[in-house]
């Protein structure tokens, strides 16, 4: 009995071991990322991020749906605000977060419609979240996993980390996978599965300009639970980054 109760016990202990083992390898390789890009003192002094971004949507066939020009502006401290104006149809579009609400503005009409404007809140948290990788992924309440050396479609070896920001048994919370260069940890591309697709994004080049590494050229394409494409959906393109510190 003993013998027995000591097995289970090292049979435990091995189990959690391995499990903080995986956990301080995800880590490590985000840690390493973050300095790659630029470090976390470098990111955490910035008061505000601006740039130009062309953004191109396709659809199953290729063919575009929608491009525009956009002027972003970022506000992270002391609280987090955002604009983004752009010119369609002859007519200037601008989204305002103030903190609280959003508006929108078409020409001199402003937009009123509750709906409306919660995806345009949405647009503006997806257009700030590729600039925060990867000094946000070690916020506390995020679930991280290492699941070592994978590979890209083209066989690009990759080391992988998984992220599932809430709660894992959610089947809204959104899951995320981060793809690492197993040399430099800069961020090569990230899968992440909603609930109703995979999307799969590279980052196809990076701009240093500022200090820190921030997206020049990402590509976005729809992909199955494998990772295999299915269709581009997106192509961003940045530029004229100021960074307010």
């Amino acid at each position: 009995m003993i013998r027995y109760s000591f097995n289970i016990f090292f049979f435990l202990f091995f189990l959690l071991n391995s499990c903080d083992t995986r956990d301080r390898q995800a880590v490590a390789i985000i840690e390493k990322s973050i300095e790659a890009h630029g470090s976390q003192k470098a990111w955490n002094k910035v008061q505000s991020i601006s740039m130009v971004r062309d953004l191109w949507l396709f659809d199953e066939n290729g063919a575009v749906e929608s491009n525009a020009r956009q002027e972003n502006e970022f506000r992270l401290k002391p609280y987090f605000e955002a604009k983004m104006s752009w010119e369609k149809d002859s007519l200037q579009h601008r989204v305002i977060f103030d903190g609280i609400k959003t508006q929108y503005w078409m020409g001199t009409n402003e937009i009123q419609n509750e709906g409306f404007l919660q995806s345009k809140k949405r647009d503006i948290d997806a257009a700030f979240y590729v600039l925060t990788k990867p000094f946000d992924l070690l916020d506390e309440g995020k679930n991280l996993t290492y699941e070592g050396k994978t590979e890209l479609p083209g066989g690009i070896e990759v080391e992988t980390v998984k992220v599932v920001d809430g709660n894992p048994e959610d089947p809204n919370t959104d899951i995320w996978w981060y793809f690492f260069d197993p040399k430099s940890f800069e961020i090569l591309a990230y899968k992440v599965k909603t609930t109703d697709h995979y999307s799969l994004v590279y980052n196809q080049g990076w701009d240093s300009s500022t200090g820190i590494l921030l997206p020049a050229k990402r590509e976005s394409f729809r992909v199955d639970a494998l990772g295999n494409h299915l269709y581009r959906r997106a192509l961003y393109a940045y530029g004229l980054y100021r960074i307010k510190n």
